[in-house]
């Protein structure tokens, strides 16, 4: 849904949400790091969805730290997440290069269904 001269909400899962975070550059310009410093705060989890979804840290079989949470719980954690034009446009043009260099994996698959597919 367009927000007026800002940009976008997404209705966006836990899974999404830390998938577009690992998308989001480090890098940019004065503005662009402006929209994407908002941007991670709005994707971020607060301390009671943290709690709500019991997210927590663990390391694997390979020693990789790497994040769990409730999947019932998250079902239930889903956010209108808003997001400006800027972000989204990075957002877009990350998951078309990954598709392009046929580096897509499952993780991105639903935003880019959302982000890519649902705008052609």
């Amino acid at each position: 849904m367009p927000i007026p001269e800002k940009g976008y909400t997404m209705k966006l899962e836990v899974h999404e949400r830390l998938a577009i975070l690992s998308l989001l550059p480090k890098e940019s310009d004065y503005a662009g790091l402006k929209s994407l410093r908002v941007a991670r705060e709005n994707l971020s989890f607060t301390s009671e969805e943290e709690k709500f979804i019991e997210l927590r840290s663990a390391t694997n079989s390979k020693g990789e730290s790497q994040l769990l949470w409730d999947t019932q719980k998250a079902l239930d954690a889903v956010r209108d997440i808003p997001l400006d034009e800027y972000v989204t446009s990075t957002i877009r043009k990350a998951l078309a290069t990954m598709e392009k260099q046929k580096k897509l994996t499952e993780e991105y698959l639903s935003i880019y269904e959302k982000f890519v597919v649902m705008y052609k």
